[in-house]
């Protein structure tokens, strides 16, 4: 089973990245054979899209497992619809993130489809909003 940490330094003492999109490397850990490889992430820089793009990066490395500590909601997505597990691990160094991995310590990320609705709610709320005040100005005159 290959799992990636999203880290910052190409080392496994280094601290979990703050973001997965931006993170500078990956670690991908083979469960199996107890292998590590470090991997920098080309799409860390990309002005937009770069939570994606990584997401697809590591999908083409076969990734079964992700372990971040922030994930985005198009990566997110991303990875479910393909049966990639991704777990939070809030601070720590790689190291201590694939040690609670294996001892089943760490919380799967998903997605709630409440959050989905809700923030799509609130954008047409607010423009709404805006027309109306819009029109209201409009009756005025």
């Amino acid at each position: 089973m290959l799992i990636a940490v999203s880290i910052n330094k190409p080392d496994l003492v280094a601290e979990l990245s703050d973001t997965f999109g931006r993170s500078k490397y990956f670690v991908i850990y083979n469960l199996t054979d107890n292998v590590l490889d470090f991997l920098p992430n080309p799409y860390s820089t990309e002005l937009g899209g770069s939570g994606i793009q990584s997401a697809r990066f590591l999908f083409e490395k076969n990734i079964e497992a992700l372990i971040t500590a922030n994930i985005g909601l198009h990566p997110l997505s991303f990875f479910n619809s393909l049966n990639i597990k991704v777990y939070r691990c809030v601070k720590g160094p790689a190291e201590e993130a694939i040690k609670l991995f294996k001892q089943k310590k760490l919380k799967e990320i998903e997605i709630n489809e409440n959050e989905l609705y809700t923030k799509r709610n609130r954008k047409r709320f607010r423009r709404n909003f805006s027309n109306d005040i819009i029109i209201k100005h409009h009756n005025k005159l």
